[in-house]
């Protein structure tokens, strides 16, 4: 579900209102930076081509569609900006994807130290399970689970047809699946 604050600010945006495109950009800003990070590593790219993108927005404020999904619209324009700003380099470039950590509440200390480094190597073996993939496997996997676009969505960023997403989704699952549970059993 789309919260309605973020439709109401794309409304509030394009009838010219400054303080709806400040909004539209704090909610967003982290995530368009970690997104535009898995895209290239040129971090002034990232900014420049994030700071182009709400120009670009407040100039054509008046033409823009309405969307009930603003981080898809944002995701999709600067993923665009950054390919053509590599001369159409259409494949991600190696990074991690990180994990949010959950802050673990332990009644004892003792607990919480063991529930943390316990944690600590679920994440870094994830991460090296993730960094093992294909780079294509790698965005789907950040743009579902990290970002929560809809596959349909994940498809046309990506430039594929919706089966083959659920195809490489489900290939780097498994593959995460089996890793996961070699490293598990060598434990």
């Amino acid at each position: 579900m789309i919260p309605a604050e973020h439709n109401s600010d794309w409304s509030r945006l394009k009838s010219g209102d400054p303080a709806a495109l400040e909004s539209i950009y704090r909610q967003h800003v982290r995530a368009l930076y970690r997104y535009g990070q898995k895209v290239t590593p040129d971090v002034n790219l990232i900014q420049d081509s994030i700071q182009d993108l709400f120009l670009e927005i407040w100039r054509h404020r008046v033409t823009l569609s309405d969307t009930p999904f603003p981080r898809y619209y944002l995701l999709r324009a600067l993923r665009n900006k950054l390919v053509r700003a590599q001369g159409q380099r259409s494949y991600i470039s190696e990074g991690e994807l990180r994990l949010a950590s959950g802050h673990l509440e332990a009644a004892y200390v003792e607990l919480d130290i063991m529930a943390r480094e316990s944690e600590a190597q679920h994440r870094q073996t994830l991460k090296q399970l993730l960094e093992k993939l294909p780079s294509r496997q790698q965005e789907a996997i950040y743009l579902r689970f990290y970002q929560n676009i809809p596959y349909e969505h994940i498809a046309e960023m990506m430039g594929m047809n919706y089966q083959s997403v659920l195809n490489i989704m489900q290939r780097a699952l498994k593959a995460l699946r089996k890793g996961y549970a070699a490293r598990s059993s060598r434990s």
